[in-house]
């Protein structure tokens, strides 16, 4: 039988129709773009600023926590503009699309900081750069790119398929700039002048990939307003949001996600000044990173046996394992390498999950209030992300700073040393076992079936059955 592209009236979502492989595939594309951004900048913006512009770690700390914060808030504005937003192109794509390459340049630009520029110059530079970065283009194409997640699909099985999709083109971005980008470095001639050909190719890689995706796939699940007391303001999103407790559960588990993400910052520390070889970062990613990213390809079958939220907890309890042998043997480098394995497959299950997580989400919100928050929950997620990753990146900095770590030094004092264990080791532990806490209440996915047939036949807002559930 033939599939019809689904149509949208005014007042509720019909079902769409199962996702093809190959636009799953270019969805997941712009993940691996994104983060020759993202990650690239994570990873290894502390270190460049330290040891080849001479800036130090608790000043750059301090510039992405601003930046973070105020990026934190533009997510907030993000996700009305695109729920607003009428092209031709589509409510999200537009974004990705257009976004992208100026995303490219900037990131090659903040790997070229000017050296005449003197130090109160390279300062304004750096946090004129990473702002633009981070509180504008980033922000604009990743809540967009995020919210595909919804528009594309009303399918539980193909969100969740997305999400594990999307990770695994992420995660292999990340083994690869974790992996690769010090020999990149190294073998383009080092110092400015390997930075700056190492940012010049992951400019390019994180451009193409998202305008693959912003150009090629398709947005078919459109909420629109129930009628026209919902009118999709500012205001009256933030209201209906910030009322619901699965949204504000969904926004910490982000939160928590991001911050537990230290690890990320200070590898590369770590394979330096604890096992005295850089390139053991290489190890470290890879035993962190090619797990994760196989596991992602059974994550779907896994959810759907079990359920996402039981699914999760498992992962989360196997994660607390692989914490309690990487604080028993923290200088072990093989025991180390066996607790990051461990603990990929265990974060398998929650990735995957994510997105998945925030749409259900924002149809329940829709379902409860009439009003289609489809973007703009994904900003506000997105927030706690930003957030979230701007304080795993500032803490990283100032753990470094108030541990006494000397840029360039051969050795570092114990304190350092202890600061790079806290950041790897014992802060991602914490941040696991608050994450357990919040998934016990995330309990939405028992009656979600039921919520998503009623949007299916309009009812929504005031039209719903009231007692489906108690908020």
């Amino acid at each position: 039988m033939e599939i019809k592209e689904p149509k949208v009236n005014d007042h509720h979502i019909v079902n769409t129709y199962k996702l093809k492989m190959s636009e799953k595939l270019t969805f997941g594309l712009g993940d691996f773009g994104a983060n020759y951004s993202w990650t690239f900048i994570a990873s290894f913006i502390i270190i460049y600023m330290t040891d080849i512009v001479g800036i130090g770690a608790g000043i750059i700390g301090t510039i992405i926590f601003i930046s973070r914060i105020t990026d934190g808030v533009s997510d907030l504005f993000m996700g009305t503009v695109i729920d607003n937003t009428k092209a031709k192109m589509g409510k999200a794509k537009p974004w990705v699309f257009y976004t992208a390459p100026i995303l490219g340049l900037l990131t090659f630009l903040l790997f070229n900081v000017p050296d005449a520029l003197g130090q109160t110059g390279k300062i304004v530079y750096i946090a004129v750069v990473y702002t633009l970065i981070s509180t504008i283009f980033y922000t604009a194409n990743n809540v967009a790119y995020s919210s595909l997640t919804s528009f594309m699909t009303n399918d539980k099985k193909d969100r969740v398929s997305l999400g594990s999709i999307r990770f695994i083109f992420a995660n292999i971005a990340v083994l690869s700039i974790t992996t690769f980008t010090t020999f990149l470095v190294d073998g383009f001639g080092g110092g400015q002048q390997g930075w700056t050909i190492t940012a010049a190719i992951y400019g390019l890689l994180c451009a193409l990939p998202l305008m693959a995706t912003g150009w090629f796939v398709k947005e078919r699940n459109i909420a629109e307003k129930k009628n026209d007391q919902h009118k999709a303001s500012f205001t009256i999103i933030m209201k209906v949001l910030f009322k619901d407790k699965y949204f504000i559960l969904t926004l910490v588990l982000y939160l928590l996600w991001y911050l537990r993400q230290t690890e990320n910052g200070v590898r590369v520390y770590y394979a330096t000044y604890v096992f005295d070889e850089p390139n053991v970062m290489a190890l470290l990613s890879t035993a962190a990173l090619l797990p994760m990213i196989i596991g992602l390809l059974f994550a779907p079958k896994i959810a759907g046996k079990f359920g996402v939220r039981k699914s999760v907890n498992m992962g989360l309890a196997i994660s607390v394992i692989s914490y309690i042998i990487m604080t028993l043997f923290s200088e072990s480098l093989t025991m180390l390498l066996i607790g990051l394995v461990i603990n990929a497959l265990g974060l398998v299950p929650l990735q995957a999950a994510l997105s998945a997580i925030v749409a259900d989400v924002g149809d329940l919100v829709y379902w409860k209030t009439g009003v289609p928050v489809q973007g703009s929950v994904f900003s506000l997620t997105s927030a706690g992300m930003k957030i979230g990753s701007g304080l795993q990146a500032a803490i990283v900095g100032w753990a470094l700073s108030i541990g006494g770590y000397v840029a360039g030094a051969s050795t570092q004092p114990d304190s350092s040393i202890a600061a790079m264990k806290t950041m790897l080791i014992y802060s991602p532990f914490l941040m696991v076992v608050l994450m357990i806490i919040t998934m016990a209440s995330l309990n939405y996915e028992k009656f979600i079936p039921i919520v998503k047939r009623e949007i299916q036949e309009g009812r929504v807002g005031k039209d719903r059955t009231e007692h489906l559930i108690n908020y």
